[in-house]
C-alpha cells in the first residue's frame, strides 16, 4: 500500500506539475500575471520565493500543482487572464497540455535511444528473465534464448510468442531457440492455464533483439508512441460504441484506478528488473492522456475554455465572462461528481478482487 501512495504521488505530480508549469510559462510570455505557482495543493506549507509578481510555494497536498492567474474571469483587471488577447489566452490554455504532449514524447524517445530499436535480422523473442520452477525454467529455456518457432509455426515478434502461447494454453508447445552460442535446439513447454499472480503461462519475461538507435530513430520512435496513444484514446471507445458494447468497457480511470495501475506498474518493474523503464514508459503514457483529457471541450477542462474562445472568435465578441464562469463551475461539479463515481467503482473493484491486473509475460 505504502509503495502505491508513494509512486502515485511521484507519477502523478511530475505530470501535474508540467502541466501547470507550460500555463506558467505561457502566461508569463504573454505577460498576464500570475500570482501563485504552486508545488502541490494548498494549504500552504511556506513561501519558496518571489519573483516577477509570482509567489513560488510548496504546499500540503504532496502532488501535482497550479499555477493561479489573475483575474481569470474578470476582463476589467489590468494583467488579468480574462484582459488577454485571444491568441494569448489560446496559447496560454494550450501550453499545459502541450506540456505533457512534450514530456511524453521526450521519455519515449529517451527510452527507444536507452533501449534500442528491434534488430530485423534477429527476429523472435529474446527470454530475459525465468520464473524459478515455472514451465519455461523445467523445459529448459534460459536467459538469452532467442524463440523462432512454436510447434513450427515462425515466431517474429513478443507478440507472436505470446498470441500463440496464449492459445494453447494447457497444451505441450515444441518451441525451437537459438541459443547464444548460436545452436539451435528444440524444447517442450506447456503453458499454464492457471499461473501465481504476476508469473504468466510460462513465467518468463520476454523481448526483442535491440541494436543501438540513432538519434534521428529515437525521435521517430517518440512521435510513433505518442500517435499510437492518441490514436488509442479515441479508437477505443468508437469501437466500443460501433460494436454496440458498454462505453464502460475503454477503461476510464479515476484517482484510486490510476494509483492502483501505478502500484502495479512499480511492483512489475521490480520483479523484472526494468524498474526505471517500467516506471517512465508508464509517466509518458499517463502525461499524454492527461494532455488529451485537458483538450476535450468540457467545461472547467482547458479544452472547454479553448472552445469558448472559439466561440468567442467566430461570434466577433467574447461570452460575458459571469455567464462563462458559471458554465465552468457546473462543469467542473459534474467533473467531480464522475470521478466520485469512478471511485466508487474502483475501490468496490478492489475490495472485490476484479480490478484489472497487469501479468508479467
Amino acid at each position: 500500500m505504502l509503495l502505491t501512495i508513494v509512486s502515485f504521488i511521484l507519477v502523478m505530480g511530475v505530470v501535474v506539475f508540467i502541466h501547470e508549469l507550460g500555463h506558467l510559462i505561457a502566461a508569463k510570455r504573454n505577460r498576464i500575471i500570475v500570482d501563485e505557482f504552486g508545488l502541490g495543493y494548498p494549504p500552504r506549507l511556506f513561501k519558496v520565493m518571489e519573483r516577477g509578481g509570482t509567489v513560488y510555494t510548496i504546499n500540503a497536498i504532496p502532488f501535482g500543482g497550479f499555477a493561479r492567474m489573475r483575474g481569470e474571469d474578470d476582463p476589467t483587471e489590468p494583467g488579468s487572464f480574462a484582459a488577454a488577447s485571444r491568441g494569448a489566452r489560446f496559447v496560454t490554455l494550450a501550453a499545459g497540455p502541450a506540456m505533457n504532449f512534450l514530456l511524453a514524447f521526450v521519455l519515449f524517445a529517451i527510452l527507444s535511444l536507452v533501449q534500442g530499436m528491434p534488430d530485423a535480422s534477429k527476429p523472435g523473442a529474446i527470454i530475459q528473465g525465468l520464473v524459478p520452477g515455472a514451465p519455461a525454467e523445467q523445459a529448459g529455456l534460459v536467459v538469452g534464448d532467442r524463440v523462432i518457432a512454436a510447434d513450427g509455426q515462425a515466431i517474429n515478434t513478443v507478440q507472436d510468442l505470446q498470441t500463440y502461447t496464449s492459445a494453447n494454453l494447457g497444451k505441450a508447445i515444441v518451441y525451437t531457440v537459438v541459443r547464444a552460442d548460436g545452436q539451435t535446439v528444440e524444447l517442450t513447454a506447456t503453458p499454464r492455464q492457471n499461473p501465481p499472480e504476476n508469473e504468466g503461462a510460462l513465467g518468463i519475461r520476454i523481448g526483442q533483439a535491440l541494436r543501438p538507435t540513432q538519434v534521428h530513430e529515437a525521435l521517430g520512435a517518440g512521435a510513433r508512441s505518442l500517435g499510437t496513444i492518441v490514436y488509442m484514446t479515441f479508437a477505443i471507445p468508437a469501437n466500443l460504441i460501433r460494436e454496440g458494447r458498454p462505453i464502460s468497457e475503454a477503461g476510464f480511470m479515476g484517482p484510486v484506478g490510476i494509483a492502483a495501475t501505478t502500484g502495479q506498474f512499480v511492483r512489475m518493474g521490480i520483479s523484472t528488473d526494468s524498474l526505471v523503464p517500467t516506471l517512465l514508459y508508464f509517466v509518458a503514457v499517463i502525461s499524454a492522456a492527461l494532455g488529451l483529457t485537458n483538450l476535450l471541450p468540457i467545461p472547467a477542462l482547458d479544452g472547454g475554455r479553448i472552445l469558448f474562445l472559439i466561440i468567442e472568435t467566430i461570434r466577433g465578441r467574447r461570452i460575458e465572462p459571469a455567464r462563462e464562469g458559471m458554465v465552468h463551475l457546473i462543469g467542473f461539479g459534474l467533473l467531480l461528481l464522475l470521478v466520485g463515481l469512478l471511485t466508487v467503482r474502483e475501490v468496490s473493484s478492489l475490495i472485490n478482487g476484479t480490478f484489472p491486473t497487469i501479468g508479467a509475460p
